[in-house]
């Protein structure tokens, strides 16, 4: 009888796992969306399915606590299970705040983006005197950034979709090859970072502002909202890290 309780209250948790996983999947994604539209509606969607994301923490650590308390699994998989259960929904609650983060900067930005998306363009070029090094000779122009905002989002949500289904699916080498994979969504923010670095230096940060006097305050939440992005990929290493652990008994694989 005690066994078929644990099995009813594991199936339980890991039920509301997977579901919480898809939920901030599907907010991330919207928050790409609006990234690419500006659309504050959407925005609006996004910030309020954080309490959704927030009511399925609360209950999963109930449960969870429960299980643990009223049980007592001596070890192995179900106690693994049980002691990650904690830190992987702390991670994904993260990465909800995350696409959160970014719809607020949105909205934030919507004042500064009235006539559209500026036509300012300088020169990334490599330069001691602002501390770009390695920088290559390329225009960057808002919209370059925003499109390299896209490419390092899309990597993120496929970063956050492959770990969201290793955990649905128990998958232990695709938890793996996720954490080998580790600095992709890294080397898409440097190169994001980069640019808006080059925007935002002594060098161009005076020619920038006279094409447009509230260029660089969009700069500034560009770079904020590539940082929220770039922690995705953090927090879904958390995550895997978490799943090899209970499927495997390994906490460290890298």
């Amino acid at each position: 009888m005690t066994r078929t309780i644990l099995d009813a209250q594991l199936l339980a948790i890991t039920t509301n796992i997977t579901q919480m996983g898809q939920l901030v999947e599907h907010t991330l994604e919207q928050a790409l969306q609006a990234v690419e539209t500006g659309d504050q509606a959407l925005c609006g969607l996004v910030i309020a399915t954080d309490a959704s994301i927030d009511d399925l923490k609360v209950e999963i650590d109930r449960q969870t606590f429960a299980a643990l308390t009223l049980q007592q699994p001596l070890g192995g998989r179900d106690l693994r299970l049980l002691s990650s259960a904690p830190s992987i929904t702390t991670d994904l609650l993260k990465t909800g705040d995350n696409a959160v983060g970014i719809a607020k900067l949105l909205l934030r930005m919507a004042p500064l983006r009235k006539t559209g998306v500026s036509q300012l363009q300088i020169t990334s070029s490599t330069a001691t005197d602002d501390g770009l090094e390695g920088a290559s000779d390329h225009p960057v122009t808002e919209a370059s950034i925003i499109a390299g905002m896209l490419s390092l989002g899309q990597e993120a949500l496929r970063v956050l979709h492959a770990t969201t289904q290793a955990l649905a699916t128990n998958d232990a080498p695709a938890a793996h090859a996720i954490l080998e994979a580790d600095g992709v969504v890294d080397a898409h923010y440097h190169t994001v970072r980069q640019d808006l670095m080059t925007m935002l230096s002594g060098i161009h940060a005076i020619p920038a502002l006279q094409q447009d006097g509230l260029a660089m305050q969009r700069m500034t939440y560009w770079l904020w909202i590539a940082h929220n992005l770039e922690r995705v990929g953090d927090h879904c290493t958390n995550v895997c890290e978490r799943i090899v652990f209970f499927l495997e008994g390994d906490r460290k694989t890298r």
